[in-house]
């Protein structure tokens, strides 16, 4: 489809009555995607009611790895904090990766942004659990990006979390909906779409999407796109609607395995694993001098109260040997 409004109330009236079979609620949900471009004089969406801010999570442990901040939890654990994420402010992005992500970060100097400003990353290939256990410890989990959709879903629905998903045909996004849908009731599933190639550079279907965000307000948003694609775009996004978890998943929504292929990563290993050991020796020196840094700035700010405090002193010495001289 290449009218812009029709696609969009393709998406809405598609997905809507495949998982509820309501009418009504599919024409609402067709109206939405209508109403992309919104007139100045129509009102706001109401803001979904957000529930009390959970309990401040643990400390992240990450190791790095190919030039990654890799973190080391289990996949419980990643659900647990992406869950937790999902209704604060900002947005935040998680990724996972794998060889091709190494590979990329190489040459791609925005893929190489979005990568260290996400705020989990997650390792999906075996090369990351063979360098960990050389360095100190294998990661605790190889988690790739399917393997977070199926618990993801079922823990929004127990937890009343709402999914958007983002992918590449609607024909995909209609099965897999469907099928999360029959797989966990309670699941609130608020909005699909499929965009159209290369769209990245469409400013119109930009504006498209940030329309269908925001009026949704998902609180995790499923992306499936093939890196560097996925990744940049999740990144540009969570600094434009700043709520929800935007989670980039690999090329498909838990069907078909993602990553590089396995003879490109193996004659790429040698190379990445040089690459790894300068990228460790780098990390490793720009993080003791800003400890040098630190440990110097607390010297100077001691040092600077301690003068300050004894100048202080001294003027009240002064002040009360003037007022014992007077009387």
């Amino acid at each position: 489809m290449e009218n812009a409004p029709l696609r969009r109330a393709y998406a809405g009236i598609l997905l809507a009555a495949a998982l509820y079979g309501a009418p009504r609620r599919a024409a609402a949900l067709a109206a939405k995607g209508r109403s992309a471009t919104r007139r100045q004089s129509d009102p706001a969406p109401k803001p979904r009611r957000r529930r009390a801010t959970e309990p401040s999570l643990p400390p992240l442990s990450k190791r790095r790895l190919f030039g990654l901040d890799v973190a080391d939890v289990t996949l419980d654990e990643a659900v647990a904090r992406i869950i937790a994420w999902s209704r604060e402010v900002p947005a935040r992005t998680v990724a996972t990766a794998h060889m091709g992500h190494a590979i990329a970060l190489r040459r791609d100097r925005v893929f190489a942004r979005a990568m260290g400003e996400a705020d989990l990353v997650l390792g999906g290939a075996r090369p990351f659990l063979w360098v960990s256990g050389d360095e100190g410890g294998e990661l605790r989990s190889l988690i790739r990006g399917e393997d977070l959709v199926e618990p993801l879903a079922a823990e929004a629905a127990r937890a009343g979390r709402s999914l958007f998903l983002f992918g590449p045909t609607m024909s995909g996004l209609h099965q897999v909906a469907k099928g999360l849908k029959r797989r966990h009731p309670r699941l609130e599933l608020v909005g699909a779409y499929a965009p159209p190639e290369g769209f990245e550079r469409d400013p119109e279907v930009h504006r498209e999407i940030l329309s269908m965000i925001r009026t949704a307000r998902p609180d995790i948003i499923l992306v499936a796109m093939a890196a560097p694609d996925g990744e940049v775009w999740a990144n540009g996004m969570a600094d434009t609607v700043r709520h929800g978890v935007f989670v980039t998943v690999g090329r498909d929504l838990g069907t078909a395995r993602t990553g590089t292929g396995a003879l490109t990563t193996l004659f790429a290993l040698p190379s990445l694993y040089v690459a790894h050991r300068g990228d460790r020796a780098e990390h490793g020196a720009a993080e003791r001098r800003r400890a040098i840094a630190a440990t110097s700035d607390e010297r100077y700010r001691a040092t600077r109260a301690g003068t300050r405090q004894r100048e202080l002193d001294e003027a009240a010495s002064d002040r009360a040997k003037r007022e014992a001289g007077r009387r």
